[in-house]
């Protein structure tokens, strides 16, 4: 793997330029504008933030990646979720994301998925728009959220997209509050709260997980009344 001076340069002049032709075509379609047009109205549910966290929709979710670097053209190739509301009912959401660039032996590799499945899929502008269907009116939460939502964010800048600005939760940072001398990877606290090991590297395996930890974490917090999302964002700053 080349150093990252020259994974940057290498961006910039040569592959910066081929991807936003690779992306020229979609920019005409329907489900680009109805994206558009979704993030364009998008608006905080804020009445939803001042009530009782056990009384709001949480959509647990996880990204899998080319690399950790968005700004440096590396991309979403899988989004897991699962949304929890109030009634403790759950539903779940997978769809892998058809790259731009190609992918890299070590990534498959690590994320169990294959060059016909990335062949086959959808667009980023098509599963991002039905994600965003499927988490509408619920707060976000990802571990560790700093990650996931910077990913997302440059995604949607390099598709020439409004910013999206919902609100979430870092998983990560909320059992460094409640467990200030744990390790908080969410391998450690996986085996910490006794949770089921499903495969790791599967964005719904992981927000599944994520999932289960985040409960956990809830019933950790403080007890007192109200104890809201924005209490806790107070918290985690």
């Amino acid at each position: 793997m080349l150093p990252i001076d020259l994974q940057i340069l290498k961006y910039i002049f040569f592959e910066k330029p081929i991807y936003h032709y690779k992306i020229k075509p979609y920019l005409k379609r329907t489900d680009y504008q109805n994206l558009h047009d979704e993030l364009e109205h998008y608006q905080r549910p804020e009445t939803m933030l001042k009530a009782n966290l056990k009384d709001i929709d949480f959509t647990i979710f996880d990204l899998e990646t080319t690399g950790f670097l968005p700004e440096i053209g590396h991309e979403i190739i899988s989004i897991g979720a699962i949304r929890i509301n109030a009634f403790d009912e759950e539903e779940t959401f997978y769809h892998v994301v058809r790259p731009i660039r190609p992918v890299n032996k070590h990534i498959l590799d690590l994320t169990g998925l294959d060059t016909n499945q990335l062949k086959e899929a959808a667009s980023f502008i098509t599963v991002f728009l039905q994600f965003l269907e499927f988490s509408r009116n619920s707060v976000l939460v990802a571990h560790p959220a700093k990650f996931d939502m910077r990913f997302v964010k440059a995604m949607l800048k390099r598709w020439k997209l409004p910013v999206y600005d919902p609100p979430y939760i870092d998983s990560q940072a909320m059992a460094k509050w409640l467990l200030p001398t744990m390790n908080c990877q969410l391998d450690e606290l996986i085996k910490h709260f006794h949770i089921q090991q499903l495969d790791r590297h599967h964005a719904l395996n992981d927000a599944l997980m994520t999932a289960e930890l985040f409960q956990h974490l809830i019933s950790l917090s403080p007890q007192h009344e109200p104890f809201s999302y924005l209490d806790l964002k107070k918290k985690l700053r």
